[in-house]
């Protein structure tokens, strides 16, 4: 996925090698985060989200290492997400979704807004399970009404937000990184770039 980025600045990059890369992050849910071999192993028992708690630019780039170690669950980044009282305000990208045994057959990724009965766009995810023992360069951006999501490169989803259907355009919020339940996975070089 080659996204011309011009005068972007990185504002938040981090490891996750060590115990004292998570202590400024907040980890919410039941679940076990470790580390080993200079990354963050990340076990869930039900649906876990390790947050970064500060509000991130409207424009926004973010790219970690994801390694899968279990052949079922399912890893989500949370962005522009606000506390919005009742209401749910955030994106939620869903991938790896093997959750399910249809999901376990043909291996989707889904982009969800202001709640999880919102998907607003669906598209292929290329991950082999965990056996194939191999590390993904992921990467979101998030610029103006555009959702950009891929794969080492490859683009694998583009939602363009009319800011009416499903309310106004998501802008600024936090950032995590999130597992459902029976998720076991590594993760490794997070970075933020505003951009």
């Amino acid at each position: 996925m080659e996204i011309q980025i011009f005068m972007s600045r990185v504002i938040y990059e981090n490891a996750l090698d060590n115990e004292s890369d998570i202590k400024d992050l907040s980890f919410e849910g039941n679940g076990e985060i470790s580390f080993a071999g200079g990354a963050m192993r990340m076990t869930s028992a039900e649906e876990t989200v390790l947050w970064y708690t500060k509000p991130l630019p409207a424009d926004v780039r973010i790219d970690w290492e994801f390694k899968p170690l279990s052949d079922s669950g399912t890893a989500q980044l949370h962005f522009a997400a606000k506390n919005a009282g009742d209401k749910i305000s955030e994106f939620l990208l869903s991938y790896y979704n093997r959750g399910l045994a249809e999901e376990r057959s043909f291996h989707t990724c889904s982009l969800y807004k202001n709640g999880p009965e919102n998907m607003v766009y669906k598209g292929a995810d290329p991950m082999a399970g965990a056996a194939e023992d191999t590390w993904y360069r992921l990467s979101m951006v998030k610029r103006g009404k555009d959702v950009f999501y891929g794969i080492n490169n490859l683009e694998l989803v583009h939602f363009h937000d009319d800011g009416i259907t499903l309310g106004e355009i998501l802008t600024g919020g936090n950032m995590g990184l999130g597992q459902l339940p029976g998720t076991e996975a590594l993760y490794k070089n997070l970075k933020v770039t505003w951009i």
